[in-house]
């Protein structure tokens, strides 16, 4: 009979530790995926006069990530589905989920990109931190492309363990990257907490959640990919967490974008108050201080804060104005 398949010789393959976890990852993935897929719609309803670079930024690594997704359901169906019972291509390693991880680390390259603009315009302007922060970030790339591109040059599983070495440096330099980028934002940001009022400490104190959460879920699972790749380097209990670093990295970016009106939350609309005595003594005109909040949602600027101090008198009628900058203009 001509049409009856080629036997195959019988692989020994642990299912729960290699494509068990591997199939887990997927769906896990997913999980964040259909997040992502709701912070996007939730963005461009909001924020639709955002700046086009700050747009496109957002489609791409969004289409990354997409891309990230299929290919990974791609691979995971040639193994399990298409290929049933084929021994010998289950002990290959095949294109899909190697290119699947080269889209994983150019989200997580954009991602770390973004969030060192965010650095550099919060340090008003200094290189100090992009000078290692942007080298740290292509490196990432740097390795992952190498590690697929070996990895599609030979596709033996004893190759791919051969490679490790450079997903486990990869994995870890993106959490201490993470690491690195929450720490500087947190440290710039509280030192603009110097009581000067609740309203802004407020405002800083919601910038430094948010910027602990930019870093802390996605070098937890970067920092986890590493380690278990290192203790585990035989099987693919590693790929719970991997599969799931594109797609957190996605949702950290647009999280951040959106939490913009959360940030706002810590100003109030309006407040005024009136000084009727200084040191003791009573003036004989009252110096009225207004403090008036304009709200805006356009180019990601968020609240303008106006300090108006009016002070009138029989003889002269003074006037000052003095404007805040918005401080998650720059951190938006």
């Amino acid at each position: 009979m001509s049409d009856s398949p080629v036997p195959c010789v019988p692989i020994a393959t642990n299912l729960d530790t290699s494509f068990g976890p591997l199939l887990g990852s997927i769906w896990l993935a997913f999980m964040f995926y259909g997040a992502n897929c709701l912070q996007i719609f939730v963005y461009f309803i909001n924020y639709p006069k955002d700046r086009m670079a700050l747009k496109v930024i957002v489609i791409v690594i969004w289409l990354f990530d997409t891309a990230h997704q299929i290919l990974g359901s791609i691979g995971i169906w040639q193994y399990l589905v298409s290929n049933y019972g084929n021994y010998v291509f289950l002990s290959g390693t095949h294109p899909p989920l190697l290119i699947a991880l080269v889209f994983s680390s150019m989200v997580s390259t954009i991602a770390q990109l973004f969030f060192t603009y965010r650095i550099w315009h919060l340090s008003g302007g200094h290189w100090v931190f992009p000078a290692f922060l942007i080298p740290a970030a292509l490196s990432q790339l740097v390795l992952c492309c190498l590690y697929a591109a070996k990895g599609l040059a030979n596709n033996t599983v004893q190759n791919l363990y051969d490679l490790t070495k450079y997903s486990t440096a990869a994995n870890a330099l993106a959490a201490g990257t993470d690491t690195i980028i929450a720490i500087i934002m947190c440290t710039l940001l509280a030192r603009g907490k110097a009581g000067f009022n609740k309203k802004t400490d407020a405002i800083l104190a919601r910038l430094i959640i948010l910027s602990v959460n930019c870093g802390l879920w996605t070098g937890a699972f970067a920092l986890a990919v590493s380690i278990m790749n290192t203790a585990m380097p035989d099987n693919l209990v590693y790929t719970w967490p991997q599969f799931s670093l594109s797609p957190l990295y996605c949702n950290t970016v647009l999280g951040c974008l959106n939490a913009r009106g959360f940030i706002r939350d810590g100003m109030q609309a309006n407040q005024r108050f009136h000084l009727g005595s200084t040191s003791g003594r009573k003036l004989q005109h009252p110096l009225n201080v207004a403090v008036e909040t304009r709200r805006t949602v356009e180019n990601e600027s968020v609240d303008s804060q106006t300090l108006q101090v009016s002070s009138k008198d029989k003889q002269t009628n003074h006037s000052t104005e003095v404007s805040l900058r918005p401080l998650d203009e720059r951190y938006c």
